[in-house]
């Protein structure tokens, strides 16, 4: 048997994935992703934690996002190093309006303030708003004032309940035919929310896109639900653990049921 030897998988580079982007945000996202230090807050060059970013596909779906809805109010919960906000910012300045909302509790406190400062070296800071306060009452905030966003960005605090807090919060301050983007679907707790929301959640429509680590809903209609409506849903992440649960007795009763049902 003969084999065909394997073809390297093609894999841009930062800058070529980032080309359409205006220079300066191009420049700065560069500067991130290849580890140079930061300004902080403080005045002071920070060293970045190469785990926490967004990918550069991921951005630029996001970029391509707000472009193309022409979102005029978009809103991310997680500012961190600010990669995010950096190409809300450019679908900003390339659309030629609009407002970016950033929610971080912890900006100043363990980040140095460096995503506050992307803005700043941008020249955006018309353009760019921040709450240092946990995601809920800040959301909770949004809503009294009937603040609505377009385009929702949720990449905060990754616990299961966490996560499902924000979006059903979020969920009530986003635009009809708005999106709510969740990042990083490699995550088990990420994954059971949104399988959550798949099941339960149909005011919202899925979005297909390219990039497998994130998941987008756009909202269609109106919650409607029933004060008691709860639909099973499941995780890919459980699949396993529920193969290894069908032991033969299980599978026996199981058997069992159908057949009564097939002779009712």
């Amino acid at each position: 048997m003969l084999w065909k030897k394997q073809q390297p998988v093609y894999r841009p580079s930062s800058d070529q994935i980032l080309s359409p982007l205006p220079g300066p945000f191009r420049s700065a996202l560069l500067s991130m992703y290849n580890g140079e230090p930061q300004l902080g807050s403080d005045g002071e060059r920070h060293n970045l934690d190469a785990k926490v970013h967004i990918s550069g596909e991921q951005g630029m779906w996001l970029h391509n996002l707000c472009r193309e809805t022409k979102a005029k109010t978009t809103l991310e919960i997680g500012l961190a190093y600010g990669y995010s906000t950096v190409y809300f910012l450019a679908s900003i300045h390339e659309n030629g309006f609009g407002h970016h909302t950033a929610v971080d509790p912890i900006q100043t406190t363990f980040w140095h303030g460096i995503g506050l400062c992307q803005p700043r070296s941008l020249g955006m800071s018309d353009s760019f708003g921040f709450i240092e306060e946990q995601s809920v009452p800040a959301l909770v905030h949004f809503a009294d004032r009937g603040k609505t966003f377009e385009v929702i960005f949720i990449d905060g605090n990754h616990r299961f309940d966490d996560v499902l807090v924000d979006f059903t919060l979020a969920s009530e301050l986003c635009s009809m035919e708005g999106c709510i983007v969740l990042d990083d679907m490699w995550m088990p707790s990420i994954c059971r929310a949104v399988a959550f929301i798949r099941s339960n959640r149909k005011d919202f429509e899925e979005l297909k896109t390219p990039v497998a680590n994130i998941a987008a809903f756009r909202r269609i209609g109106e919650d409607a639900r029933q004060w008691n409506h709860y639909v099973e849903f499941c995780d890919p992440h459980d699949m396993p653990r529920t193969i290894q649960r069908l032991t033969p007795a299980s599978l026996r009763r199981g058997a069992k049921a159908i057949a009564r049902l097939m002779r009712l």
